[in-house]
Formats: C-alpha cells, structure tokens, sequence
C-alpha cells in the first residue's frame, strides 16, 4: 500500500531529502591532503631542462607526412580538414 502525502508536505519531503542527500554525499568525501613542507633549496626556482626526443623516422615510400610508427614498420600519416557548406533545403 502506497504512501499517499498531502500536496503541501511534498515539496517539503522533497526538499528535505535533497538536504539529506547532499550532506551525505559531502560527508563521504576525503580531507583534502594537506601539502608537505618544503626545504629552501627545493624551493628555489631551477630553469626547466629541455626533453630531448628522437625524431620520428620518415616513410619517404609513402610520400610526405608519413612517419614511420615506433617499434613497427608501419607507416601513418595524421591530417585534418575544415569544410562549411550553405545550402537551401528543399
């Protein structure tokens, strides 16, 4: 058998159990980590050291913007294109 609420207690059992989700929803959330202390000499700023990567090698078989993939002998090619088109519709 159904619960059959008169309509001025529902948008107020509504309301309350939206507060009660809510709450428990930011009771579950962990404490934010509070960040270590840091030494002065970690804190100093230091320019950052240029990452050196190798060079895809080129598929010159396939054509232009062919690279050849790392650790296979496959070839890709990666490319894009825009296009906007003004039409009636019939």
């Amino acid at each position: 058998m159904p619960i059959i609420l008169p309509e001025i207690l529902r948008p107020a059992m509504a309301a309350a159990l939206s507060v009660m989700l809510i709450s428990i929803a930011q009771a579950q959330q962990p404490e934010p980590r509070k960040p270590k202390p840091r030494s002065q000499t970690e804190t100093r700023t230091q320019p950052l050291k240029p990452v050196s990567r190798p060079k895809p090698a080129a598929c010159a078989e396939f054509g232009p913007g062919f690279v050849r993939m790392p650790g296979s002998d496959s070839c890709i090619r990666f490319g894009g294109g825009v296009g906007i088109g003004v039409g009636a519709v019939p």
